[in-house]
């Protein structure tokens, strides 16, 4: 198991009650926190629609909402999904070019968990870099 510190636990409990908000039609429940610029941390969740591509994932409505807020930088993601779900969490490609676009660098920490019950499974916290998913990201 991955030692989770104290903020890492707050971000990842965030996460998943904005998983509970989650508007899914036919995929899986999902929710994300960002720790903002300003040390706040801003949710979301994903929200699908019967049409391909018009849905966002928890990660990006993350990031919108700290955007929202006026925080244009990030400093660390989490995101938490449906423990009954096979494979592991973690943020897809347009996801992943997404937190790049708002990270304050390529080392900020994309922690990604499971939850059952209401409550995050620390057995299942994996705590990865950005850079480590996503080494060669679109820039201008």
């Amino acid at each position: 198991m991955v030692e989770v510190g104290e903020g890492e636990k707050r971000l990842l409990e965030a996460a998943m009650k904005a998983m509970k908000h989650a508007y899914v039609l036919w995929g899986f429940r999902v929710g994300a926190a960002v720790l903002g610029n300003d040390g706040k941390a801003y949710e979301g969740c994903n929200v699908e629609s019967w049409v391909s591509g018009l849905g966002t994932c928890a990660e990006r409505c993350a990031i919108n909402h700290a955007l929202l807020h006026g925080n244009r930088r990030i400093k660390e993601v989490a995101i938490v999904m449906d423990a009954e779900k096979l494979h592991e969490p973690r943020p897809c490609g347009a996801c992943l070019q997404y937190i790049h676009d708002f990270a304050v660098d390529s080392k900020i920490m994309i922690v990604t968990a499971k939850a059952e019950k209401g409550r995050v499974l620390l057995e299942t916290v994996r705590v990865r870099t950005l850079k480590e998913l996503f080494p060669y990201p679109y820039r201008k």
